[in-house]
């Protein structure tokens, strides 16, 4: 199972670590994702979704 939001389809993100002095290395951001349990036309269904995606449907 791949770490991509069901919703949105957000996924890993690309960047890097810039040490003390100055020096770049290549890193990786994951996003943070959450298995949730969401009402999706009438049935429930537990998806893995980003924060933002869960806080989006909480006011919906």
């Amino acid at each position: 199972m791949s770490r991509v939001c069901e919703i949105c389809g957000k996924s890993k993100m690309a960047g890097c670590n810039v040490s003390h002095s100055n020096r770049k290395s290549n890193r990786q951001y994951s996003a943070n994702l959450q298995k949730v349990t969401l009402n999706i036309d009438g049935e429930e269904k537990q998806v893995l979704a980003c924060t933002k995606c869960i806080k989006t449907a909480k006011k919906a």
